[in-house]
């Protein structure tokens, strides 16, 4: 691993995050040395309840297509949503007549193939699997990749080795789980001299360390030995090895495992393909097999655990999902914790499921049920004096993390003028003698919904079409706050229809009424209701008259 040369005085390794600060998710940094472009990661954040109709929030990264000419590859850090999600989005967006080089560990590739896939982009990338002993050489700059502790194998940070010294971008990462010789490695740039560390920042509030996954197996493997009847667990899809250990905890006392959810079912097949992970053989049956097991013999694993309206574990407990359904003596365990921003959603889908029923187990309230894939307090602390950076910038952390990491720092001996606060589009300018930030490239969010990715034109015209060709109904349904039930018929509204409408609306309002009684009382989840009206409506006025109207559910709580 030959080290780069001296730097000349005017040169500088330019860092500007797209995505990931002053926010937790979306997370996606650009590097700039020379005339050489290399983007870290490309991940989605998820839309808060109120962004009605809206799928994904994606970085804008319209400044690298400006200078696609630039750009020697993409790096991927790990297989995390908030990492990947983007990416077929981000390099459909870029409209390269070549395919664009993807680099990453297989883990992380696989997720991201079966992304691509989904979304008719596997063709615009071309694929390639890092050697973690090995630097890969992307113009003027040259990547090293070092295994650390995450929530899901092979997490790596990633070191931007160019003539103006080591860079460090520590991606998502605890203690708990590095290597040592991952360790040592860090040990060693300390010694040698960084000049910046780039540092993941979102649970710097949390006193103390990140416990190991093991605490997790363990308090998940007690509960199976407690519950009476079936048990319901929600984790992150991407959290793999927890899947694949409470699969092997469950057929190791007598039980077998059901995945609920599409994502599910995908990341641990491409897991399982690659040989990340290994389940017993007899140890899991298909949600179509469950009638002939007794509840105290099963296990479901689902997705859902942000309270995401069309994921699972939000369907089982509106009452909506066609499979499952809660029960008196089902144990429902929430292996999570909400990402900020979804606590709300969260609550409310808990509080439903208590009402369906269920017995509740969450990590507020029920140790050791979660631990974080993130490096808390005292692991920070460690981490710069490990590393003792010249300068340092927290990314991946809404800003008030920024600024506990910012004190922390002065704490650890970095002057106040070494700490770098960046926004979104802000460049981070690190030099031989000096860093700053200096100048700002154009970005923010981009909003996804459904096939459309933030062309706001697109929209109008999709939508221009539907009404012209369809129509549109508007839904007006008044419902119960704490119940979530209607109170009155709902009143629709029909424009641009057949003029022989009325037996139509009367149909429709008799399915809307009969799909909104048929969930589960509980606390209005705005979107989940959105979609059942819609859903509903849609699907009836298709059997009868073979439109499909744009549906606009307009729903008041009392």
């Amino acid at each position: 691993m030959s080290k780069p040369n001296p730097a000349p005085a005017n040169t500088s390794l330019r860092v500007i995050p797209l995505g990931g600060v002053g926010e937790v998710g979306k997370n996606c940094t650009l590097l700039q040395y020379g005339r050489d472009l290399v983007l870290i990661d490309a991940g989605v954040k998820f839309p808060e309840s109120e962004m009605l109709g809206i799928d994904l929030i994606i970085p804008d990264t319209r400044y690298i297509g400006e200078h696609l000419d630039q750009l020697r590859g993409i790096v991927i850090t790990h297989g995390h949503e908030d990492h990947i999600g983007a990416l077929a989005h981000v390099v459909a967006s870029l409209g390269s007549e070549e395919p664009i080089p993807v680099y990453g560990s297989p883990l992380a590739l696989g997720l991201a193939e079966a992304r691509l896939i989904e979304r008719n982009a596997r063709h615009l990338v071309q694929l390639h699997a890092v050697d973690f002993r090995k630097w890969l050489h992307l113009g003027g700059m040259q990547i090293e990749f070092i295994p650390v502790g995450h929530s899901i194998p092979d997490a790596c940070c990633v070191v931007v080795h160019s003539p103006i010294g080591p860079v460090i971008y520590t991606g998502d990462w605890k203690f708990a789980g590095m290597p040592e010789s991952s360790l040592a490695r860090l040990r060693q740039l300390g010694d040698e001299g960084v000049t910046a560390l780039l540092a993941d920042c979102v649970r710097i509030e949390s006193p103390g360390r990140t416990g190991p996954e093991s605490v997790v197996t363990q308090a998940l493997e007690e509960i199976l030995l407690r519950a009476p009847g079936r048990v319901i667990v929600t984790t992150f899809a991407s959290n793999i090895d927890r899947v694949a250990n409470l699969i092997v905890s469950a057929h190791k006392l007598g039980r077998v495992a059901v995945l609920v959810g599409r994502s599910m079912e995908r990341n641990l097949s491409v897991a399982e393909d690659l040989g990340y992970i290994e389940v017993p053989e007899g140890s899991m049956i298909r949600a179509e097999e469950m009638r002939r097991w007794r509840p105290e013999q099963l296990v479901l694993i689902t997705t859902g655990s942000q309270g995401e309206p069309a994921a699972a574990l939000s369907r089982i407990a509106a009452g909506e999902h066609r499979q499952i359904r809660i029960v008196p003596g089902d144990t429902v365990v929430m292996a999570a914790t909400p990402v900020p921003g979804n606590e709300e959603i969260v609550g409310r889908t808990i509080d439903n499921l208590f009402r369906a029923g269920a017995e509740v187990l969450y990590p507020s309230v029920t140790p050791n049920i979660h631990v974080s894939g993130h490096a808390a307090f005292e692991e920070h602390r460690e981490l710069l004096q490990i590393v003792r950076p010249r300068y340092v910038a927290p990314f991946h952390g809404e800003y008030r993390m920024m600024v506990r990491y910012k004190r922390l720092a002065n704490e650890q001996g970095i002057p106040d003028e070494n700490v770098l606060m960046p926004s979104l589009g802000d460049v981070l300018d690190f030099g031989v003698q000096r860093a700053r930030i200096h100048g700002s490239v154009p970005h923010g969010s981009v909003l996804v919904d459904g096939l459309t990715v933030g062309q706001v034109d697109s929209v109008v015209l999709r939508d221009r079409r539907a009404l012209a060709a369809d129509g549109i109904l508007i839904a007006s349904v008044v419902v119960d706050r704490s119940s979530g039930r209607p109170v009155a018929t709902p009143e629709i509204i029909a424009r641009g229809l057949p003029s022989e409408t009325e037996d139509l609306l009367a149909g429709a309002r008799e399915r809307v009424m009969r799909a909104l009684q048929r969930l589960r009382r509980g606390e209005v989840e705005y979107r989940l209701l959105g979609d059942v009206i819609k859903e509903s409506i849609g699907t009836y006025v298709h059997q009868q008259i073979g439109l499909r109207p744009m549906v606009l559910p307009l729903i008041t709580e009392v």
